[in-house]
């Protein structure tokens, strides 16, 4: 298997905040990474206003510069959350693990964690496409 070099694909995770003020909350994400930028959707259980909606979804934006990853989450308001979550970390070698902190504008923090859910080789398959096509440009 070659290298993998982006993060797409779909992951999973948790995000956990300073002295567990809250519940761990679980999620899923879908990212698509081209040149060291990716957009992605996440999903995750709604432990704040479940009245509202059972999911949260939002969508995140970032960058990805070697090992360190940084991106920002954004809440589409259809669970009740609107506001936007900052987040920097490090994905590991073989860019399947990525760990690091959240933050939100008013202070609140926390760490998270998610893994690579897929084998990688559909987006393995994609990029060495997308390599092929810039080479015969």
């Amino acid at each position: 298997m070659a290298k993998r070099a982006s993060l797409t694909g779909a992951w999973s995770g948790a995000y956990r905040y300073a002295h567990n003020a809250m519940p761990e909350t679980v999620f899923n994400a879908q990212i698509e990474e081209v040149a060291g930028a990716f957009t992605g959707a996440v999903q995750e259980p709604n432990l704040t206003r479940p009245a509202l909606a059972t999911v949260a979804t939002s969508d995140i934006e970032g960058v990805r510069s070697g090992q360190t990853v940084t991106f920002t989450k954004f809440y589409d308001g259809s669970a009740g959350m609107a506001h936007a979550v900052h987040y920097e970390g490090s994905v590991n070698a073989a860019l399947n693990r990525i760990e690091g902190r959240w933050r939100l504008a008013g202070g609140e923090s926390g760490t998270f964690f998610m893994t690579r859910d897929d084998d990688g080789e559909a987006a393995e398959a994609e990029e060495r496409a997308e390599a092929t096509l810039g080479q015969n440009r």
